[in-house]
């Protein structure tokens, strides 16, 4: 996989500078171009995890495209950097040699357009390699292009671990990650309800209202049993056994602090005290829910990608429940859900269900249609037309 170099470049007449962009480009320098410094520095505050360096003209605009270019531009610019992007390596390209005069940028290196170029070009590459940040994002490229996707903040963290375990001086405390780690599978389950994979009735619209756990059982093929919908049939489900088990592990340990904000200075002391000492304080453990964190964020990323068809995913999503008799109806029973919106409202064929004993057994609803008996219609709007049992998967007969 090549390497690329993500750079914010600030200069009012960029869009003249052709040949200078497709260097860049042919060098895997992409280049987003901004012609005043206030437009680039609110970029790098939205994503500050997505652009290795900055690279500024020596006079630019300030706050508009209506300003003159000059140097108060640039120093705004460079100020904002030292003091809210200080890791981010920054560079100046010029074609006046004014700039190099000003007393004010004496501590900073200086190009020259045309004339610096292939310097400028090489020093880009090679100081951006050197950052440990891009290193790490080097190593675990295809994992990270997946979590930027899912959320900025949650990638920021799981490179905070990655970091920490590849370079000696960075340390973290796990305590503060489990959580993190949690909120990254709850974005990606989001991120696959938007694909039409896992079903609205799973995800709220407020911050932590999704159902990690019914999502987890949705996605491996169990039954949801608090939701009433699983994934297609007996034996069908969109993760392995493996993605299934590092699910449950970040789920459990990353429900740590989870709900906090709802307790008060003291509780919040005890239940530190507690994870402290019933919780494994381990970096080992940390970097291993991360590794856990980027196979399930590739792996899910990859099924979303080649599961495009939104209508298809969630005609994957089936209803079940237990098959209950109705007494004084002896033509059908019921199937006793708890999906909501559709609690004990379809009906199956008494005769069928007795012949096949799936009277009191759980079943999916494999195929569905409108009830068109008058008599019970009204009561049972659905009557399924294809069942299968799921007493086998759950080890009963």
């Amino acid at each position: 996989m090549a390497k690329y170099y993500n750079v914010i470049w600030i200069d009012d007449e960029w869009d003249k500078m052709t040949e200078f962009k497709d260097e860049c480009e042919d060098l895997h320098i992409h280049l987003q171009p901004f012609s005043y410094q206030k437009a680039a520095m609110d970029e790098l505050d939205r994503h500050p995890n997505s652009w290795d360096a900055v690279l500024l003209d020596g006079e630019i605009k300030d706050k508009s495209e209506h300003e003159e270019p000059s140097t108060k531009g640039l120093l705004k610019a460079l100020m904002y950097l030292a003091e809210k992007h200080k890791q981010i390596p920054r560079f100046i390209s010029t074609g006046k040699d004014k700039v190099k005069d000003n007393e004010m940028l004496k501590d900073e290196h200086i190009y020259i357009k045309d004339i610096d170029d292939e310097k400028l070009f090489d020093d880009i590459r090679n100081t951006i390699e050197n950052i440990e940040r891009y290193k790490v994002k080097s190593f675990y490229a295809d994992a990270i292009e997946h979590l930027e996707s899912i959320d900025a903040w949650c990638c920021e963290k799981i490179l905070d671990i990655l970091e920490a375990m590849h370079f000696a001086g960075k340390t973290i405390d796990p305590l503060l990650y489990y959580n993190p780690l949690r909120q990254t599978l709850e974005y990606i389950f989001r991120k696959a309800n938007k694909a039409g994979i896992i079903p609205n009735e799973f995800i709220g619209k407020e911050k932590d209202d999704v159902n990690l756990n019914q999502c987890v059982q949705f996605l491996s093929g169990g039954n949801a049993d608090w939701i009433g919908i699983r994934f297609g049939g007996a034996k069908e489900s969109v993760v392995p056994v493996h993605i299934k088990n590092m699910m449950f592990q970040v789920l459990n340990l990353g429900n740590i602090n989870s709900h906090s904000r709802t307790l008060n200075d003291d509780e919040q002391k005890k239940l530190g005290a507690y994870f402290k000492e019933n919780v494994c304080n381990s970096q080992y453990l940390i970097y291993s829910l991360a590794f856990q964190i980027c196979e399930i964020a590739v792996f899910m990323g990859k099924y979303i990608a080649t599961n495009k068809d939104a209508n298809k995913n969630k005609s994957q999503c089936k209803t079940f429940g237990t098959v209950e008799i109705i007494e004084g109806n002896e033509s059908i029973c019921v199937i006793k859900s708890k999906r909501p919106g559709r609690e004990s409202c379809i009906c199956i064929s008494a005769e069928y269900s007795t012949s096949k004993e799936l009277i009191g057994k759980k079943v999916v609803v494999i195929e569905e249609r409108k009830n068109n008996d008058v008599a019970t219609k009204e009561a049972y709007p659905y009557f399924a037309a294809r069942v299968q049992s799921l007493e086998k998967e759950n080890g009963s007969k």
